[in-house]
């Protein structure tokens, strides 16, 4: 067994993580509607078939997994262990949601059964006797495979089967030297990019090498970069944490040439993004200090969505998700279950409510797409289109005169933005 050193850093981090925790709230004038009040909502999804998953977190590591399948009206909790679930992620026909003590809750019908699974046999080795306080914030797909990073340095692991068994990527290419000792870097984010899969740590950003099953340091100022979001062709990453300087890049982008940028910022200099989602060209930022924020030009122009949320300075609420339906943007808010305040839960906002709805998403006039099982048909030819996941993932596509192919695309339901007689488009299918 390897021998591990955390004390110091673990405990460096757990400070800084409980910071983003430890913030109050009150409430402005409504534009926002809270649908559900949930005592520390921690993650939240909505899956192809639009069933909505809610999961709390709880002091003692005991928060469940609520369901409903009407679009928010009815909630109940569903039969799965308790533990504390940090995300969602949907794909190869199930819904997995990641939680504490290296558990992983896996769904063959949307929610409303689970099973349990675990990626301890593959981190056991290098945690030891630590192993029950594994923790997982990050999940992706990659090359049909599943990785979950583990944010307890214990590394990073894959699954060929679903979950059902696991192997460990190589350790040593995720270990640095802090402070004379040696550890493993706490992974907070992991998201496939053009046929890459990239890990986000506490202090180094990663690519992963096949080959060698080992990883490569890409960057080393990672400063908690926990949020992404593939946006217009680009991946684009914000930085969980406390960091008020102006000089520190805002949301920095890679693009499919291996070239960084970074988006414009809007007028503040809080760093510290909590959340972030893209929507087609909407992307959706939300953040620690001063609220929720949206661009539909690639931050050339920000409007803030303040209205209706419990908006804070210094206060309990912190914004964790962002979701979306055809007709509505969902946000999951999180204070601590102790709050006297009810503000935790999910709140929704109209889509014809977003400051850019008039004269542009007003889609009205224009004709929808025909879905034959292969291909997107337009009515006349397509000037430009955009096919995003429910994750908000550009999609790679080809398009020609009025036809898009899909055949490619995996199994899922997926959101289409189109440029047809100079009028945009938009629609949903079920691939």
């Amino acid at each position: 067994m390897r021998k591990k050193h955390y004390s110091d850093f673990i405990k460096k981090i757990a400070m800084t993580f409980a910071c983003f925790l430890s913030l109050s709230a009150f409430a402005q004038t409504n534009s926002w509607e809270l649908i559900r009040y949930q005592p520390a909502t921690n993650a939240f999804h909505i899956t192809e078939n639009g069933n909505m998953l809610i999961a709390d977190y709880l002091l003692e590591k005991d928060g469940g997994i609520y369901l409903s399948v009407d679009k928010g009206v009815q909630w109940k909790k569903v039969s799965v262990p308790d533990h504390n679930y940090n995300l969602f992620l949907e794909g190869n026909g199930y819904v997995y949601a990641a939680g504490d003590s290296a558990c992983i809750a896996r769904s063959a019908d949307y929610g409303g059964t689970w099973e349990m699974l675990s990626y301890a046999s593959a981190v056991e080795d290098v945690l030891g006797e630590y192993v029950e306080y594994a923790i997982c914030y990050a999940m992706s797909f990659h090359e049909g495979k599943l990785f979950v990073g583990d944010f307890s340095g214990g590394g990073i692991a894959y699954s060929e089967d679903n979950g059902d068994t696991w192997t460990a990527t190589d350790i040593a290419s995720l270990t640095f030297d802090y402070d004379g000792k040696e550890v493993v870097e706490c992974i907070y984010n992991l998201v496939s990019y053009n046929g890459d899969l990239f890990a986000y740590g506490v202090y180094f950003v990663f690519k992963y090498l096949p080959e060698t099953n080992s990883w490569e340091i890409i960057r080393n100022d990672s400063n908690f970069m926990a949020e992404s979001t593939i946006y217009q062709g680009k991946l684009c990453t914000g930085r969980s944490v406390m960091n008020d300087n102006a000089d520190t890049p805002f949301i920095i982008t890679y693009d499919e040439n291996g070239e960084w940028g970074e988006l414009p910022r809007p007028e503040t200099i809080d760093n510290n993004i909590r959340v972030m989602y893209a929507n087609g060209d909407d992307l959706f930022i939300g953040m620690q200090t001063t609220g929720l924020y949206y661009t539909d030009n690639a931050g050339e122009t920000w409007y803030t969505l303040n209205e209706g949320i419990p908006y804070y300075y210094g206060t309990y609420f912190t914004p964790m998700q962002f979701q979306s339906d055809e007709e509505y943007i969902y946000l999951a808010a999180y204070e601590p279950p102790f709050a006297t305040t009810k503000y935790s839960g999910i709140y929704r906002l109209s889509k014809k409510d977003l400051p850019t709805y008039d004269g542009i998403k007003d889609i009205a006039t224009a004709e929808s797409a025909i879905y034959n099982g292969k291909s997107l048909v337009f009515s006349s030819e397509i000037e430009n289109v955009t096919i995003c996941d429910m994750n908000g993932r550009t999609m790679p596509m080809e398009f020609s005169g009025n036809s898009v192919s899909v055949e490619k695309l995996q199994r899922g339901v997926y959101i289409y933005t189109a440029i047809v007689n100079g009028e945009r488009v938009t629609g949903k299918f079920v691939r």
